[in-house]
């Protein structure tokens, strides 16, 4: 039996096949801009993480403050425990670190988002270009305000006492 060995050839105007296989993985990281960087998380760290940094911040913040300040319904002068300023000082310092990078994965997220252009070739349904974009845009927005939010938090917590009267 004898085997016959066909060679391909293309048509002039066709893409090589391994060519078109690099075109169709290109395509698909313009629809999707995270196509392997563990982008999901990357994208609601961007969105939740100075929003995070400073929920925990003022309530872990106030919860000692109230415990050294006012340990028995009584208001104190002086916070009872030695500790706190420093703490509340290493704290607001971490949540303000936190909040930048927060900021700055959103801002990467909203820069690589806002070159994700969908082909005219895809349907209409398939709307995740425009969600990320999007999401990448409300994170930064929200992680900017809630950086001010840390930064006016910090800025409490050196400039006023815990254990001072709010009247």
């Amino acid at each position: 039996m004898m085997l016959a060995a066909e060679l391909y050839q293309k048509p002039p105007g066709e893409p090589d096949p391994a060519t078109a296989r690099q075109d169709a993985g290109r395509r698909s990281d313009r629809l999707n801009p995270y196509p392997r960087r563990g982008g999901a998380l990357m994208m609601l760290f961007g969105l939740l993480g100075a929003a995070a940094a400073w929920g925990l911040q003022t309530e872990v913040g106030e919860t000692l403050a109230a415990q050294a300040c006012y340990p028995h319904r009584r208001a104190l002068p002086a916070p009872q425990w030695s500790w706190l300023m420093p703490a509340l000082n290493a704290m607001s310092i971490v949540a303000l670190l936190v909040g930048i990078a927060g900021v700055w994965v959103a801002w990467r997220s909203w820069r690589i988002a806002r070159g994700a252009r969908p082909d005219s070739a895809t349907s209409v349904s398939d709307t995740t270009a425009g969600r990320t974009r999007f999401l990448a845009m409300a994170g930064l927005i929200l992680s900017v305000l809630f950086l001010v939010g840390l930064v006016t938090a910090g800025l409490a917590v050196l400039l006023v006492s815990p254990c001072s009267a709010w009247r």
